[in-house]
């Protein structure tokens, strides 16, 4: 009898402790378990990132890129103005007293639309001011005919009519920039001579320049940058300069018709082949020779 109490208390003890022990690894195997579920659920949450649905809706809801970059300017002389338009003095006095003079056009492509920014000088009536406007264009494909007028000036002073006055307009039409002008019947027939295109898409309208705006169709228009010679200074010609920038992510293409007094520049920076460029960019460079004497 002695005996019996020690041994149930030891028993109490033993099983007091299996019973702590128990309890113990229960909450760790629930522990790991639950790791193991994470684990489990976070791998897949990486395999479904690398699936093609995934990944069309992280572009849709990711902010839009920026892929192409236009910058372009166009200067008109006063032979222009004077001899293919045909303007009265007085006419081009009330153009430069109301209209403004752009300074350049940047268009920025990102995936979806295109932002147009024109920076524009004021007429010399509002102290010839700089103005800065920016345009939205989104477009869900090529539509002919479709046009968004940059910039428009009137060539004469309006008469009180129903009809259109005179006027010149810089406009985005077919994915590309054009200066085109619905001018007046005399204007128009002297026009017929040789400077400008009647354009039979538009009744009543002349095309003095259309700049392309895909490098296919600007290809004719390559040109050295003067921009590349002012920063290097380093006496390279310009074909020297378009053999090294050939397929380089940046361009720069002009035009000048002596015949209409019109010329533009128009610089373009494709930032889809940008990081190509750089990495896989190859400068060529002339054969060395190497002279010495013979001995």
């Amino acid at each position: 009898m002695d005996l019996l109490w020690p041994a149930l208390g030891i028993s109490v003890v033993v099983a007091f402790v299996f019973y702590v022990l128990a309890n113990h690894w229960q909450r760790m195997l629930r522990q790991q378990s639950w790791m193991i579920r994470r684990l489990t659920e976070r791998l897949q949450d990486v395999e479904e990132m690398s699936h093609p649905e995934f990944l069309r809706r992280l572009n849709e809801a990711a902010p839009s890129p920026l892929e192409q970059v236009f910058t372009f300017s166009f200067r008109l002389s006063d032979f222009f103005w004077r001899d293919v338009l045909n303007i009265p003095e007085d006419d081009l006095r009330f153009i430069r007293a109301t209209g403004s003079v752009p300074g350049s056009v940047k268009i920025e492509r990102w995936r979806g639309h295109s932002v147009a920014t024109v920076t524009e000088v004021l007429p010399e009536s509002k102290s010839a001011g700089w103005q800065t406007r920016s345009l939205d264009l989104y477009s869900e494909g090529p539509k002919t005919g479709d046009e968004v007028i940059l910039w428009e000036i009137p060539l004469a002073r309006p008469e009180g009519t129903a009809e259109r006055p005179p006027s010149l307009e810089l406009v985005i039409r077919d994915n590309s920039i054009e200066l085109c002008g619905h001018l007046s019947p005399a204007t128009r027939h002297s026009e017929n001579g040789g400077n400008g295109d009647i354009d039979s898409g538009h009744k009543d309208e002349i095309v003095f320049f259309r700049v392309p705006l895909d490098a296919a169709h600007l290809a004719e228009f390559r040109s050295h940058d003067p921009l590349y010679e002012a920063t290097n200074g380093n006496g390279n010609s310009g074909g020297d300069q378009l053999k090294i920038n050939r397929g380089s992510w940046q361009a720069f293409y002009s035009s000048e018709d002596e015949n209409q007094g019109i010329e533009w520049h128009l610089r373009v920076r494709d930032l889809c082949k940008k990081g190509e460029w750089e990495q896989w960019k190859v400068l060529e460079s002339g054969s060395v020779s190497v002279s010495g004497e013979k001995k």
